[in-house]
């Protein structure tokens, strides 16, 4: 299978991203790109990496150069008029839309791709305090929001859209899609334990202490729980690294995640080990049992690859 993958390629964009990575990942396909898309791509030296968003951690510099095949625009338009490309993938749909009219001239519904991994869920409360009408004042100023939700859902009739933060309401026009892992990052088997808590707390600066990826899986890996919770979304690279090193995340806010959004997120069970965080206990059965299910659950469902597979399933 030939895909063409559109994206900025410049910067980290972790839903975009992960898909890319694990398309890669797969037999019997080609992925081809308009750009260099450089941080992906092994051979990055540790100073450039430092300087990507969250430090290159986890995602960057882990695909082999020979999987790096770059089209020109010329060379890609050309491949898309006599349908090379057995798909189009677009990355991040609001970011990046290269291309978009010759594609829509050449390819079904079913063969094209929206991807948008952005935090806002098109809900009323994401507009900006600046956009509101005083009280007693009518004033006709632009929703961001509500204009990308039209031109989203003018798309997903046009393509095979996924949302990342996506509301119940919005589900029947597009398709649930998460963040994941690379399954090389997954740690073999529980890890020893030698304290309650990882030393990161979201949100507390002073307790981002790590330089390096290595020290910063460690950090979880020694640890029986790790604190996440929602960011700018709900969905966040953190909550996959802190499974991973086999740590449980304690995620106090989980029962409030839409049941749209996450979805492949185990939350169930987080949810039952919410309880155990609570508890304060030492290591147990018990917390070697629900560690033990998560590691499990992780390589199995909540990896790059997977993710790439249950995108091409909807072709």
């Amino acid at each position: 299978m030939n895909i063409l993958f559109v994206s900025i390629g410049n910067q980290v964009d972790y839903q975009c991203d992960c898909l890319f990575h694990g398309l890669t990942c797969l037999e019997n396909v080609n992925v081809y790109i308009l750009n260099e898309y450089r941080y992906m791509f092994e051979g990055n030296s540790s100073d450039y990496l430092l300087q990507q968003y969250g430090m290159g951690f986890t995602i960057t510099n882990r695909i082999s150069l020979s999987e790096q095949h770059i089209h020109t625009l010329k060379e890609a338009e050309e491949n898309i008029r006599s349908r090379f490309y057995d798909i189009v993938i677009y990355g991040s749909i609001f970011r990046c839309n290269t291309l978009l009219k010759i594609v829509f001239q050449y390819y079904d519904k079913n063969k094209i791709i929206f991807i948008d991994g952005e935090d806002e869920d098109f809900a009323i409360r994401c507009i900006p305090r600046r956009y509101l009408p005083q009280t007693r004042r009518t004033i006709k100023l632009p929703n961001i929001y509500i204009r990308k939700r039209y031109k989203a859902i003018e798309l997903s009739q046009k393509g095979v859209y996924f949302k990342r933060e996506l509301r119940e309401k919005d589900r029947i026009y597009f398709l649930p899609i998460s963040f994941a892992i690379p399954k090389e990052n997954i740690v073999n088997e529980l890890s020893s334990k030698q304290v309650f808590q990882a030393t990161i707390i979201p949100g507390k600066r002073d307790t981002y202490i790590y330089t390096t990826e290595e020290d910063y899986y460690r950090g979880y890996q020694i640890a029986q729980y790790g604190i996440t919770m929602k960011k700018g979304g709900w969905d966040c690279m953190r909550h996959y690294e802190i499974l991973a090193n086999s740590c449980i995340p304690y995620f106090p806010e989980i029962n409030d995640c839409p049941s749209t959004t996450m979805v492949p997120f185990p939350k169930h069970l987080i949810v039952e080990t919410n309880n155990l965080y609570k508890k304060n206990g030492a290591l147990d059965r018990e917390y070697e049992f629900y560690a033990n299910c998560l590691l499990a659950y992780t390589k199995e469902f909540l990896t790059t690859e997977k993710l790439a597979q249950y995108v091409l399933s909807f072709i």
